[in-house]
């Protein structure tokens, strides 16, 4: 029999400092609360607990500790223990500095304590359900933002004042909705998990808490099924935001003035996931639950001599243009402070994890990073389950994963940063690597043995 059980608890700060932008901002209450959201399921074959967190990021330490508790509370394996951060820009302190904010210890271990204490309850509330997936198709609201110009270069957000130096986006988008719909035994909905690629940088009021999109979305859903779960795990999407610059206007649709991004982008995604709930076939039989976690290494950029030159000239200028009435440019100076550090004490490498679970008819791949949507549409492309899910910021922030072009680009994702530091072999090796591990779960799921004879 089927069972599984889901809890929220909320984090939401009364005020503090949200990271997520180049300068800091300041927020006194919420828009949306910030939450940890947790599902428990249970199987004859295996267990397993999805997190997500309304969170920026956090680091490996964070998830790698986070799984130790939960773990050792609910007595089941760490692998089976799939932790995603939301990446909304409106959330509060984490244990990871973002350009001008530092990690903020404290906050960070009250996220941990709300997450451990969603995820245990949600194991402890465990009870017979149905469950079924379906997918839709939303193209309304994320766009490639890294774009190839007439000058030959690829720009990152270019203007929408002249479209006509655009030649064409860098990347494909991937454009779909997942959903893993749970059920009670009536066939009431209990909990939503959505999967879609978008940077959570779509509310332009910075002045309050907010889950954005996915904080909209989930209120909407509640208004149409009343007190369920939403979780929601982001896709790739660390070239994919909100602006459609090939429109030339940047204040049209869910942009338009007068109205809040992120609550348009998220009741829209609740309509999408509304229209693709009836297809959904929920059905109490077992499904096949297993989990794989494992470690990968990449290597670590560092800064070129040209790099360290223009650190050295650019320090060097720093009061003169200061006094001249220069405004300070937060971005370039904490660039060089990194490009004229002790290189002797980073680390050589990038290590990181990479995660795949399968539950019955869906499979879920975590990659540890803000990662380009090409790198998601591979997986998927060349995964040997129907149902793929690709969501980033799992198990960790490993900073963007951008490919050779991008960092030669000189572009914002492909500059050299302390958000930015994966050799540019890392997009090819998250994808062989994910797919290897998806043909392994395949294998075991294929597997049959009759009699004497295994096949």
């Amino acid at each position: 029999m089927l069972k599984a059980g889901f809890m929220e608890v909320d984090y939401t700060p009364d005020e503090g400092w949200m990271p997520g932008q180049i300068e800091r901002h300041y927020a006194k209450g919420a828009r949306t609360p910030i939450m940890a959201h947790a599902a428990a399921i249970e199987s004859s074959t295996g267990n397993a607990v999805l997190i997500s967190l309304d969170i920026l990021f956090v680091s490996q330490n964070f998830t790698d500790g986070l799984r130790r508790r939960v773990s050792e509370r609910i007595g089941i394996s760490g692998e089976h223990i799939f932790i995603a951060a939301t990446h909304t820009h409106t959330g509060c302190g984490t244990d990871v500095d973002c350009w001008g904010t530092p990690a903020d210890a404290e906050m960070a271990a009250k996220v941990q304590d709300a997450a451990f204490e969603a995820a245990v309850t949600a194991w402890e509330r465990r009870s017979a359900c149905r469950m079924g997936v379906g997918t839709g198709f939303d193209a309304r609201f994320n766009f490639c933002r890294d774009w190839f110009t007439t000058d030959g270069t690829i720009k990152f957000n270019p203007s929408m004042k002249n479209p006509e130096k655009l030649v064409r986006p860098y990347a494909a988008v991937d454009h779909t909705v997942n959903v893993i719909r749970f059920d009670n035994e009536a066939g009431e909905p209990l909990c939503f998990v959505v999967n879609y690629a978008n940077h959570l940088d779509t509310n332009n009021r910075r002045d309050a808490f907010s889950a954005d999109y996915a904080g909209f979305m989930r209120l909407a859903l509640r208004r149409e099924y009343g007190d369920v779960a939403v979780l929601f795990l982001n896709g790739c999407c660390g070239n994919v935001n909100h602006y459609d610059f090939a429109t030339g206007s940047h204040l049209t649709g869910h942009c338009r003035e007068g109205v809040l991004p992120a609550e348009e982008i998220g009741n829209g995604l609740a309509e999408t996931v509304e229209g693709i709930t009836p297809a959904i076939l929920t059905e109490a039989k077992d499904v096949h639950i297993q989990s794989r976690i494992r470690p990968y290494m990449t290597s670590r950029r560092l800064a070129t001599e040209k790099n360290k030159a223009w650190a050295k000239e650019w320090q060097a200028t720093r009061e003169a243009r200061l006094a001249a009435g220069e405004k300070q440019d937060l971005r370039r100076d904490i660039l060089a402070e990194l490009y004229l550090c002790d290189e002797s004490k980073l680390e050589k490498t990038v290590d990181l994890d990479i995660q795949v679970m399968q539950l019955g008819p869906i499979v879920l791949v975590g990659l540890p990073g803000e990662v380009y949507s090409d790198v998601g549409l591979k997986i998927k492309a060349l995964s040997p389950f129907p149902n793929t899910v690709v969501a980033e910021l799992v198990g960790g922030h490993k900073g963007y994963i951008t490919p050779e072009i991008i960092q030669r680009s000189g572009c914002y994702e492909g500059t050299y940063s302390n958000i930015a530091f994966a050799g540019p072999e890392t997009p090819d090796m998250l994808v062989e690597g994910a797919v290897q591990m998806l043909k392994s779960l395949y294998e075991v799921d294929n597997h049959t043995v009759i009699g004497d004879f295994a096949f």
